[in-house]
């Protein structure tokens, strides 16, 4: 992950996105709770990886897009950690689990109770289905802008490196 030229594209970022904020360095370093020079070695590309988390508040605290402060060969794992991915794959489970549970209710219905309460049950799974298809789509978004950046970054390398 060491390219001199990735971390000087996202110091310049972060430089530009912080004056263009007027945000000084000391402003910066006491809001990441880091030290100043720090700040300063992050803007001239002297630190081999920003961490995720720094790079994260980066981004909101300078309001840039988080793809603009990814290194175009990022672990793909970290992302998707980051993202909620393993929060997601719980919820799948969950959905499963449940979708079991009511297949097992539906064949032992022989009252207008037990009826009734497989309904409610079938509601509350629509419901969390829901809301985890509007998840995956702002996954979905995330993921697709990662994917943008990280192959618009690859040809910009690529362009440098043959010229």
């Amino acid at each position: 992950m060491d390219n001199l030229k990735e971390r000087q594209r996202i110091g310049d970022t972060i430089r530009k996105a912080r004056k263009e904020n007027k945000i000084t360095q000391k402003d910066l370093s006491d809001a990441l709770k880091i030290r100043q020079d720090v700040i300063s070695d992050y803007e001239n590309g002297k630190i081999k990886v920003i961490p995720f988390e720094k790079r994260v508040k980066l981004a909101d605290i300078l309001n840039v897009p988080l793809s603009d402060l990814l290194y175009s060969d990022e672990i793909i794992e970290k992302i998707k950690e980051e993202l909620g991915i393993n929060y997601l794959n719980k919820e799948y489970d969950l959905l499963d689990a449940l979708e079991i549970e009511l297949e097992a209710d539906l064949k032992n219905i022989d009252s207008v109770e037990k009826l009734e309460a497989v309904k409610a049950k079938f509601e509350a799974f629509e419901k969390k289905r829901l809301e985890l298809a509007k998840g995956v789509a702002r996954f979905q978004v995330l993921l697709e802008e990662v994917t943008k950046k990280a192959e618009e970054l690859k040809k910009a390398e690529l362009i440098q490196h043959n010229n």
